[in-house]
Order: C-alpha cells, then structure tokens, then sequence
C-alpha cells in the first residue's frame, strides 16, 4: 500500500504533466494556424500530418494522465488496472501515467491483451 505523501507527490505530478501537455498542444496549434498562412498545399499537407500525429500522441498522453487521475481518486492508482497486482513504486516515478504493471505491459505490447 502506498503512503498518503507517496499518492499526494504522484498526483501533483500528473497534474504538472497534463499542464504541460495541454500547454504543448495549445502551442502546436498556433504553430499550425501561423504555417497554414505561408506554406503552399504540399507543405500544409504534410505539416498537417505531422501535427496530427503529435495531436495524437498529446491525446493519448492526456487519456492516460486523466486515467492514473481517476484511479487516485478510486483509491487504485498502485493497482494494475488488468491485474490487479501492485504496481511497484519504481515504475511509478519513471512513468506516473502508467496503469499496467510490466508483466501486463508486456503481454499488451505482444498483441496479447486488447489496446485501451
């Protein structure tokens, strides 16, 4: 079981993180609004392409921070969300927003456990 300091020092973590996502995605959008203005049709396209796939890869990063938020709140933040097993600390810090422990992680990257 986690310590109250340990859930508090994670969550004020996660909440910087989604800061900083959000402001990244805000600054990517202007980015996109300022080319769209001098790039010809072959350029925006392939701008457009690139700027989605960061939307994107924002996007999920976001789900997943919403996620560990949500499962703070539950009081299931050091569970793996497939499992069940502790998550253990040290995979926590290195990664805040992860919910499987490596075991899962593992069996979900093989194809073996469906994509969330």
């Amino acid at each position: 079981m986690m310590e109250p300091q340990q859930i508090e020092r994670f969550r004020a973590e996660l909440l910087r993180q989604k800061e900083q996502v959000l402001a990244e995605m805000s600054q990517h959008q202007l980015v996109v609004d300022t080319q769209n203005s001098v790039e010809d049709k072959a350029d925006r396209a392939a701008s457009h392409l690139v700027e989605t796939r960061i939307s994107e890869a924002d996007g999920n990063l976001l789900q997943k921070i919403e996620f560990a938020l949500e499962r703070i709140e539950a009081g299931t933040y050091h569970l793996c969300a497939h499992c069940g097993e502790e998550i253990p600390v040290a995979r926590l810090e290195a990664k805040p927003s992860v919910s499987l422990c490596v075991p899962c992680q593992e069996k979900k990257d093989a194809g073996q456990l469906p994509r969330s």
